[in-house]
């Protein structure tokens, strides 16, 4: 494995090597890939996704979402609005939406988020800390009416039509079967007269 230290200015995208990133500039949306087999460390900011299938280390992360695949590893601190963990991260989390372990994820140390979904098998050791979520501005607050007002009236009507119904049924299976026995008694008594 090769290691190399990268700082912001320096990093911009996956692909080749492009003009310096201004850390102030923020309207790039470069994404930002740590490949497999690739160790690093540093400073990464950027409005676009980190994705770390390699090793981060000593890392200081800013950017819109964070990925760390299955044998990923990230050592550090990341800020961001929704981090995704399959692999391994040592350090600090902290998002703005939500933050996602994977059944594969290894975490120790401190994540914090609105909104934190663990699936089945991760393991967390250190400290989840829930925080408050933000109103939506285009959603009100739903409120559901007193029970006696949201339960449906139903009349005595539907009652008496669900009673007659079961009575006719069974009145009508008593008939048959009373009938069934006296058919059988007077092929009986027919019988017995012969």
């Amino acid at each position: 494995m090769s290691s190399v230290n990268v700082d912001s200015k320096s990093v911009t995208s996956t692909s080749a090597a492009r003009a310096p990133v201004d850390p102030h500039v923020t309207s790039r949306t470069d994404d930002i890939v740590i490949g497999l087999g690739v160790r690093t460390s540093g400073k990464f900011q950027t409005a676009g996704s980190i994705f770390v299938d390699g090793a981060l280390g000593e890392a200081d992360v800013e950017c819109s979402s964070l990925s760390i695949s299955r044998g990923g590893e990230f050592h550090g601190v990341a800020k961001a609005a929704r981090v995704e963990i399959s692999g391994m991260l040592s350090g600090e989390a902290i998002a703005t939406e939500e933050i996602v372990l994977r059944a594969s994820a290894v975490v120790s140390g401190r994540i914090s988020a609105p909104y934190i979904v663990v699936h089945r098998g991760a393991c967390v050791t250190g400290e989840v800390n829930s925080m408050e979520r933000r109103a939506e501005p285009n959603k009100v607050p739903a409120t559901l009416p007193a029970f006696s007002k949201y339960r449906p009236k139903r009349g005595l009507h539907l009652f008496m039509f669900s009673v007659a119904i079961g009575l006719a049924l069974s009145g009508g299976a008593a008939f048959a079967w009373w009938s069934g026995d006296r058919n059988v008694e007077k092929t009986n008594t027919i019988a017995d007269r012969n």
